[in-house]
């Protein structure tokens, strides 16, 4: 792709499938809108992430994307949409960690707490390694990121119930081996 588009006609070209059109719009806007989410969000990494998750919305929705105001705005106020809902997701995250460990502080127990859940984390994630790829992906955008069906399903182009029926599969190969190592844990003497 030669020249350089204006905003509207790589928006044209990216519904057609143009992936030479959408590097050049990912080029001309992702130093300014990472400068954006970075001064708002104050990290560098939750900002690659709100632009990572912003950029690939655009491309997932490429085929039934309309932008009635100059691309500019829309995609700032786009960010600024995931910004707001980032924001809300870490607050939420780290409000309840705070309560957890306020919990297990008030009990003299956040260190049992602690190599209980590395502990447990290891051991699913290492199940989890085992299962079918796109079984795996699926668990962990479902447990690990805490994704909704839904939201998986946009994600990877796979419908709400398949994302069930993987999530589902999961379970059923994790459950019995998180069984015996939460059992192992509990059976230490000093919990």
């Amino acid at each position: 792709m030669h020249g350089k588009y204006r905003d509207k006609q790589l928006i044209a070209l990216i519904s057609e499938d143009n992936s030479e059109a959408f590097k050049q719009l990912f080029d001309r806007y992702w130093e300014p809108l990472f400068a954006a989410a970075v001064h708002r969000l104050q990290s560098d990494e939750l900002a690659k992430d709100v632009l990572q998750e912003l950029f690939i919305g655009l491309w997932e929705k490429r085929g039934s994307l309309t932008i009635q105001s100059n691309v500019a705005g829309y995609l700032f106020t786009a960010l600024k949409h995931r910004i707001i809902n980032k924001i809300k997701a870490e607050n939420t995250r780290e409000k309840y960690e705070k309560m957890t460990i306020q919990f297990y502080e008030a009990n003299n127990l956040a260190t049992e707490h602690q190599f209980f859940k590395k502990h447990l984390q290891e051991e699913m994630e290492k199940k989890a390694g085992e299962l079918p790829d796109r079984c795996r992906e699926v668990f962990e955008l479902s447990r690990m990121e805490q994704l909704s069906h839904k939201e998986i399903g946009k994600k990877l182009n796979i419908s709400p119930k398949t994302v069930e029926n993987h999530i589902g599969r999961a379970l059923k190969v994790l459950r019995p081996h998180l069984k015996k190592v939460v059992g192992f844990l509990l059976a230490l003497p000093w919990l």
